[in-house]
């Protein structure tokens, strides 16, 4: 007979009780002590015996209660494992985007001692809206964004709901500590799934159309680079005379190339097993810059090199300029339709529970043609 961890409790609690008796009626059962003791240390003997017998079953009823517990939980676990597994269905298109928003921001403190710099205005939209139009516009619709612990809540209460009526579908996750952008592939694993990812910073801002270049992507990687003035901030592609990739240097101290890597990357399904293959770099992250040159060498890797502007609003000054360019180019008109109406319905909804919360208080908001 087969005793289920159930049974076997039902069963310890019988012995226990049955103990429990036992000691109570011990004494009068021993009635003459034996041929060497006296009859209470017969009566001792039966009784420790009896208490180390019910010690031992009163623990074993707590480890059986304890796995019981534990196996609960690895139940409860793995059903919500299922559940978010479940949900990530594969991309119609397939292609999933990945905005990457988190980090401590540090160049910008103290603006960024109480938000996600990706939460900071550029012209007249945070930031984080300018690389999810990025990947709207080129026809992705299921999107990680992947978040600091300290600014979750801020992101979740911005973006939890502002696409309810599209089929733009976002997900979250968290990332307690940087480890590197090609983290974000490891992290991303189970939601990029059998897709093909294209991953963008929260940070970046493009003024090229990027669209056709990842709608026609199918497989490797593909890569954009930029021409700047001072490409040892930057990992740096190094050309040929034909403009052919010859290899990808992070942040040269000696001159490369002038072609900077901008924050935007496309990678087929197999990235996520490369990327957890890698070593950290000296400076303990896990590089794109590696994950490019695997490509690379196996000759599956391509670059675009972008024309128009191309904003990191990652200090005070490229912030400034940002809005400035973003307002003089009009960039922040240039939005997909779904965006700009998630926007707008967000906009009314946050205007109308505000001024049902300051009628209570027989305030009221200032209307949008009033001038001083």
């Amino acid at each position: 007979m087969i005793i289920t961890p159930y049974g076997k409790l039902w069963l310890i609690a019988a012995l226990i009780i049955a103990l429990v008796v036992a000691m109570a009626v011990t004494p009068f059962l021993i009635t003459t002590g034996g041929a060497f003791t006296s009859r209470g240390t017969t009566q001792a003997f039966f009784l420790i015996i009896e208490f180390l017998g019910a010690i031992y079953l009163v623990n074993e009823f707590h480890r059986l209660r304890m796995t019981l517990k534990e196996k609960d939980e690895v139940r409860e676990d793995l059903e919500d494992i299922k559940s978010k597994l479940a949900s990530f269905k594969p991309a119609t298109t397939g292609m999933k985007g990945i905005i990457l928003a988190g980090g401590t921001a540090t160049r910008l403190f103290p603006l960024t001692a109480t938000t996600s710099k990706q939460l900071l205005p550029v012209y007249d939209k945070q930031m984080i809206f300018y690389p999810l139009n990025t990947l709207v516009k080129a026809g992705i619709r299921d999107i990680l964004i992947i978040v600091s612990p300290e600014h979750s809540g801020q992101f979740l209460n911005l973006l939890g709901t502002i696409f309810k009526d599209s089929d733009v579908r976002l997900f979250f996750d968290v990332q307690k500590v940087p480890k590197g952008l090609a983290d974000a592939f490891i992290m991303g694993e189970s939601f990029i799934g059998d897709d093909n990812a294209t991953l963008i910073l929260g940070d970046n801002i493009f003024e090229d159309d990027v669209v056709d270049v990842i709608q026609n992507f199918k497989k490797g990687a593909q890569m954009f680079v930029k021409k700047v003035p001072d490409p040892e901030r930057f990992g740096v592609v190094k050309f040929d005379e034909k403009m052919n990739a010859q290899k990808i240097v992070e942040k040269p101290k000696a001159f490369v190339s002038d072609y900077a890597s901008v924050g935007l990357y496309v990678f087929d399904k197999n990235v996520s097993d490369i990327a957890k293959k890698l070593k950290p770099s000296e400076r303990g992250e896990i590089e794109v810059v590696d994950l490019q040159n695997h490509y690379l060498e196996k000759g599956q890797l391509k670059v675009s090199v972008l024309e128009g502007e191309w904003l990191d609003a990652g200090t005070f000054d490229s912030l400034l300029e940002a809005g400035q360019i973003v307002k003089n180019r009009k960039i922040s008109e240039n939005f997909h339709p779904i965006v700009l109406k998630a926007i707008d319905e967000f906009n009314a909804e946050l205007k109308y529970r505000t001024q049902k919360a300051l009628e209570a208080h027989n305030l009221y908001l200032r209307p949008e043609n009033h001038k001083k």
